[in-house]
């Protein structure tokens, strides 16, 4: 009896601890590893900042990453060789614009250049899934007949938008937005960067 009453806890202790482990390994771990890596990108984007840069434009855009400590700002990468890791799989045929993104005190408006080629911005949750992805097939032209990406990040889907801009909502307050720019070739690279690269932005409304 004493027996059979021991396997019966044990099978219910077994029962109530596979769901448990199960719920932290799809979810907890995840989201832990993704505000691990989001962690990552803000500081190493600060410490990217702190170096000097005698541009004008430059400058005011590491003062700004400084100011938020590398979030809601867009912090452009150098072109990645064989050591970049930050990114998973980077390619060194393309730019990549990392934004970590809190949502906690408002919408953040994201907006993007096109040049000839590819371009895209995708999102990813705390849990580190990706909720959209967006490309230069989806860009809007202006007047001048530039192409462009302008998207709204909010929680709330009655957030206004500014006008002409694409409203997205995050599953989660913290995530992570990724740009990425195709580099046509070398010759092209410093009006990329200096181009369109530098006007990638990500910032609160």
């Amino acid at each position: 009896m004493t027996t059979n009453l021991s396997l019966t806890k044990a099978l219910l202790l077994f029962l109530v601890l596979v769901p448990v482990f199960n719920l932290l390994t799809v979810l907890a771990l995840p989201t832990a590893i993704s505000h691990l890596v989001m962690h990552r990108i803000a500081a190493k984007g600060v410490e990217g900042a702190s170096v000097p840069d005698t541009r004008p434009e430059a400058q005011r855009r590491k003062a700004e990453i400084i100011a938020r400590k590398g979030i809601n700002v867009a912090l452009p990468a150098p072109r990645v060789d064989a050591s970049a890791r930050t990114v998973v799989r980077p390619s060194p045929d393309l730019l990549y614009t990392a934004c970590v993104f809190d949502l906690s005190k408002g919408a953040l408006h994201i907006t993007a250049p096109v040049q000839q080629g590819y371009v895209s911005v995708s999102g990813f949750a705390a849990d580190s899934s990706n909720f959209f992805a967006i490309n230069d097939r989806d860009a809007m032209v202006d007047a001048e007949g530039r192409k462009h990406l302008d998207l709204l990040l909010t929680r709330d889907a009655r957030q206004a938008a500014p006008a002409g801009a694409r409203v997205l909502l995050s599953p989660s307050t913290r995530g992570l937005i990724l740009f990425r720019s195709l580099i046509p070739n070398e010759a092209e690279l410093p009006q990329l960067q200096a181009d369109f690269q530098a006007r990638q932005r990500c910032q609160p409304l």
